[in-house]
């Protein structure tokens, strides 16, 4: 049995969803957690193993990058979160129209226009059927990550990661370009081709630190039934980027679905 298949079935079991595990696995001391959450871990021994593999890939994952292992440390000292970065859980019952304002961006199955935009001003669009999408979560200053508020400008030194949906098994690749037309690889870390991912909502591994761009930039998921080649996904993105004469195109030219997320790097 995969990952993938145990968490499925843990859910299925009633366990606690992956990213509430997650949460309690990662947050700070101080942060409050929901109480039912805690019980249920005290007592069950394959949690609480999930919740010891999670922390011990964080452990790695800092090892890996000393600057972080330093921002995880000043982490760990503040021991009061921020109420706007605290999860969603976090607050009780807080109002479904504030928890949807909390997400950065959901995919609906509509394709809109060029030149239609979303609520913050930011277009996005699809290519394909719906199904697959798209959740950014951001680290500020060494805070736990948490769905990035709608129509705020990110920052140089934020960290991000990519929670993604797909509806079915297929290989997923995430690219960013900048104004300019600049291709950066965000997923995979490491390595030239799109992963193999299974059906559901998954949190993908590692983060990409900003850098200092100033503008608008976009992120592009790619979803595919067989994986990608990074040259191939840079030379389609680049012509779409000069058919459209910017980063507001529809068609990546890929085979699969594409979801694209815009946003803009202000200055600390």
């Amino acid at each position: 049995m995969n990952d993938f298949e145990s968490l499925r079935e843990s859910r299925e079991a009633g366990h606690p969803a992956a990213r509430v595990l997650e949460t309690l696995a990662f947050a700070p001391e101080g942060t409050p957690r929901p109480a039912d959450v805690e019980a249920h871990v005290r007592a069950c021994a394959g949690c609480q193993a999930r919740v010891a593999a999670l922390r011990e890939e964080r452990a790695r994952f800092l090892q890996a990058r000393p600057a972080r292992a330093f921002a995880a440390r000043i982490e760990e000292r503040a021991r009061r979160v921020p109420w706007w970065r605290r999860p969603v859980w976090a607050f009780g019952a807080l109002p479904a129209a504030v928890a949807v304002a909390l997400v950065l961006l959901v995919v609906v199955p509509r394709v809109v226009p060029r030149g239609g935009e979303t609520g913050d001003g930011f277009p996005v669009k699809l290519k394909g059927a719906s199904g697959v999408r798209l959740e950014v979560l951001v680290s500020r200053e060494g805070q736990p990550a948490v769905p990035f508020p709608e129509g705020a400008p990110l920052l140089p030194g934020d960290t991000l990661r990519f929670r993604v949906a797909v509806p079915e098994r297929g290989s997923v690749f995430i690219a960013n370009q900048d104004g300019e037309g600049r291709f950066t690889r965000y997923f995979p870390a490491s390595g030239s081709r799109s992963v193999p991912l299974e059906p559901g909502e998954h949190l993908l591994p590692g983060g990409v630190v900003l850098d200092g761009w100033r503008g608008e930039e976009r992120i592009t998921v790619l979803f595919s039934p067989e994986p990608l080649e990074e040259r191939d996904v840079e030379a389609a993105l680049r012509r779409a980027f000069e058919r459209a004469g910017g980063l507001h195109f529809e068609d990546t030219g890929l085979p699969g679905q594409s979801v694209a997320h815009f946003h803009r790097k202000g200055t600390r």
